[in-house]
């Protein structure tokens, strides 16, 4: 591939993560609003992954990983980070989801990892660290937006928890060194092996009344577009344009989850939200290394 198609492609790749993540977002919002149980949703969402990602398991199947190192990664983006994130949907809008989620990652990224990887942060991932809390603070403050409730607070407290388990995902993909088709290959049939037995036998469920809607939708959009889609087009952006870059283009996640939620789910988003939002974005930018003119 010619060096001048390369940038584009990763360009590309990068915004096709953004809107695949972003519209999961306002997905599963939509989700636990409707018909279908949280626990429907992860169900439906590794039992097509799992099909998807079937021809790819013994060829890449991570051998040099102990089981105890498979359940970490496998929980952090597994079962309990979607428990995590769909419950915190169940009592707060999408704006606050896509911000919280989002913009504290590379906050509990980096404390996991200073802790685990002994890597401390420098100043402009500080400084990128600060402004995220101070517009999550504004998030937490905020109970104008629409689909706000009282108990608001419960979803963001389900918002951390998913993104703190999600950190300890990231951090040991780093350490374990772990590639992204290696995650495609176990990710989603462990979790299958290990929540299916338990949704089946004692878990609420709606899909035998859901609408046939529904039930695709979340099939198709949970099985398919973080599950597998993102994973290889978050891949190919980092190999094109850059790590840092790359992380980077994830602050329109928040915005634009945001912008997608006032048609899908009549979401209005009030002005501590879009504060907030775009506060969190930014500090997202600067803690993941990019500098204006500063291309990777």
């Amino acid at each position: 591939m010619p060096d001048t198609v390369k940038p584009l492609t990763g360009w590309l790749a990068a915004f096709a993560v953004v809107l695949i993540w972003s519209g999961w977002v306002v997905v599963s919002r939509l989700g636990v609003v409707q018909t279908l149980t949280l626990y429907d949703m992860i169900a439906l969402r590794y039992s097509v992954a799992t099909v998807a990602a079937a021809p790819f398991i013994w060829k890449f199947w991570p051998r040099h990983l102990r089981w105890w190192q498979i359940l970490v990664i496998v929980g952090g983006q597994g079962a309990p980070y979607l428990v995590f994130a769909f419950a915190g949907m169940q009592f707060a809008p999408a704006s606050h989801a896509g911000t919280l989620m989002n913009g504290t990652l590379p906050v509990f990224v980096t404390a996991v990892g200073w802790v685990w990887l002994k890597d401390k942060p420098g100043y402009w991932r500080t400084s990128g660290i600060t402004v995220i809390l101070i517009g999550c603070a504004l998030i937490g403050w905020d109970r104008a937006s629409v689909g706000v409730t009282d108990q608001a607070w419960i979803g963001h407290l389900f918002f951390l928890a998913a993104s703190f388990v999600l950190a300890v995902n990231v951090i040991g993909t780093k350490a374990w060194q772990i590639r992204p088709l290696q995650a495609l290959a176990f990710i989603p049939a462990v979790n299958l092996v290990l929540y299916g037995p338990v949704y089946l036998l004692f878990l609420p469920k709606a899909v035998d009344i859901a609408p046939w809607s529904e039930i695709i939708l979340q099939a198709l959009y949970q099985g398919l577009g973080p599950s597998v889609l993102a994973v290889l087009f978050f891949t190919t952006a980092i190999r094109s344009i850059g790590p840092s870059t790359t992380a980077a283009t994830m602050a329109l996640v928040p915005g634009l989850s945001t912008l997608l939620a006032i048609p899908v789910l009549g979401e209005w988003p009030s002005i501590y939200a879009w504060i907030g939002m775009a506060l969190a974005s930014a500090g997202i930018v600067l803690a993941a290394g990019w500098r204006p003119l500063a291309w990777q």
